[in-house]
């Protein structure tokens, strides 16, 4: 189809001029639209199950109802036993513990026994028990010194367990320490009459065998050293002075 462009009459074919006399004319383009038919699929009846399809799909379900709370009690098992504390120990174990220390073998108190000396300031014809006491009096010996004291006191009190201590008690000890910190000689000069108490520095007085390298102003002077229990008071280490 085609159309003037002045008059707007139309031709089924394009003239070379219109009744008005014009020439010039548009070009009509027609839409074809099909519609595509539907075709709606017959609805095909269900088939009926055998009962052993049935039975068939039921044992599947169930099957997957298993796996999954299998699965599920499995996440559970493992957060379970990621946050748990760890086992409490046994009690035979904390027996076994006990047994163990018990059977811990002390060395003889005769070997750190002086049954010489009443008091650690009596004359005694041993040179090494006429020495004289470092910290006898505090004031008359250097700040150097008295550092390497407490570092001496702090290393027994590491190694002494007063917790096997049971009652009171004070038990006093002596020792010697040379130039290169190696303790030379060691002694207990008075019993706290606490068989538990004399026990445990015992122990400590034989695991404590050197120390740093002393002071320069350390003569080789005897170290007192006391173990103190008391019943509501604790315990401590101390360096008792005249």
């Amino acid at each position: 189809m085609y159309r003037c462009t002045e008059c707007g009459r139309e031709y089924d074919i394009c003239p070379d001029y219109c009744e008005c006399g014009n020439d010039i004319f548009d070009e009509i383009i027609e839409d074809n639209y099909y519609e595509e038919e539907e075709i709606e699929e017959p609805v095909r009846p269900k088939r009926k199950l055998t009962r052993e399809e049935k039975e068939e799909l039921e044992q599947e379900a169930r099957d997957k109802k298993k796996s999954m709370i299998a699965a599920i009690a499995c996440v559970i098992l493992a957060i379970t036993v990621l946050f748990l504390p760890p086992y409490p120990e046994k009690k035979s174990d904390k027996v076994q513990k006990q047994v163990k220390t018990a059977n811990v073998k002390l060395p003889e108190l005769k070997t750190f026994w002086d049954d010489t000396v009443a008091s650690p300031y009596r004359k005694t014809k041993d040179p090494v028990l006429n020495l004289p006491i470092l910290n006898q009096n505090f004031a008359s010996i250097s700040p150097q010194l008295r550092e390497y004291l407490k570092e001496v006191g702090g290393e027994f009190n590491r190694q002494w367990n007063s917790a096997l201590v049971k009652g009171s008690g004070e038990c006093k000890v002596e020792f010697i320490i040379n130039k290169e910190g190696s303790v030379t000689t060691k002694r207990i000069i008075a019993s706290s009459h606490n068989e538990s108490m004399d026990d445990s520095v015992l122990m400590a007085l034989s695991n404590v065998n050197s120390f740093d390298i002393p002071p320069e102003d350390y003569k080789g002077e005897r170290i007192f050293i006391s173990f103190k229990v008391k019943e509501g008071e604790g315990s401590k280490i101390y360096f008792p002075t005249k």
